[in-house]
Parts: structure tokens; sequence; C-alpha cells
């Protein structure tokens, strides 16, 4: 008899995992057939790998997921990737600087390079650190480009 990879699959929840199967959205429903070909139906990772083309490692993660956390912790899975350092608020108070000539700042240059709005930013105590690669993203977003913005009056 093949071990169980599911501490106890609840009825409620397996009810809950075919609702998904039927109507979720594809990532979901991966993790959901893995619940149940395996808790279910006791098949076993190499089994369930061949027939929904997942890692084993990957089938085992989810497993542990729900182990841990129940059905919530397969909908709900971890964010990955890099989080954002600069909030909305930030960037639109960089966006605002720069849209201001650097002259009207008491500055000895007319025109704002991502370098040098880098330095103001962080002698000014706006940003404690951010590098110019980081203002060249901010302002790709927005689909501006730094030497054709038209300032504005304070």
């Amino acid at each position: 008899m093949a071990k169980l990879l599911f501490a106890n699959v609840k009825k409620k929840d397996v009810k809950k995992l075919y609702k998904m199967l039927r109507c979720g959205e594809e990532y979901i429903k991966k993790r959901v057939q893995t619940i149940i070909l395996s808790g279910i139906h006791r098949y076993k990772v190499s089994e369930i790998r061949k027939i929904i083309s997942l890692h084993p490692n990957h089938l085992r993660k989810w497993i542990h997921r729900y182990n841990e956390g129940g059905i919530e912790a397969i909908i709900n899975s971890p964010k990955t990737g890099k989080k954002e350092k600069f909030g909305k608020k930030t960037k639109e108070k960089i966006i605002k600087i720069a849209k201001v000539s650097p002259r009207k700042l008491g500055l000895l240059f007319s025109k704002w390079t991502l370098y040098k709005l880098k330095k103001y930013l962080e002698e000014n105590k706006i940003i404690e650190n951010i590098s110019h690669e980081t203002l060249r993203k901010i302002f790709k977003e927005i689909n501006i480009k730094l030497k054709d913005i038209e300032y504005e009056e304070i």
C-alpha cells in the first residue's frame, strides 16, 4: 500500500478542490490536480509527475504546503520575485523633483541627468540610497525620458 502523501484530506476540502478543478485558473488547476491525484487516489509522486508534467520537487513542495496550511496554502501561494523597493508615493516624489528645473533648486546646471538626480535625492535625504538604473526604470515605467522633460514652476 502506498504511503499517504497528504495528512488528512478533509471532505470539505475535496469538494472545494473539485470545484476549483472545474472553474479555477490554470496555475491553480495543476496544484489541485496534484492534491486530488496524490491525496485522494494515493498515487505516488513519480506517477503524478508523469500525468501532470511537473517536477517531483515541485510536487513535493505543494504537498508540504497543503499539509502545513491546508487548502488556503494552495490557493494563496507565496509571491515570487524581487519585492519593489520604492512605493508609488516615492516614485511620484522623484518624478515631481525631476520636473523642476535644477536652477530653481539652487543647483549650477540646467538639465537633470540620472547621476545628478541620484546625487540630489541622496544628499537632500529624499531617498537614502538609489541607483541611476533604478531611476531610469522609474522613468521608463511612465514612458518619460529625462532629457525630454519640460520643467514646471515650483
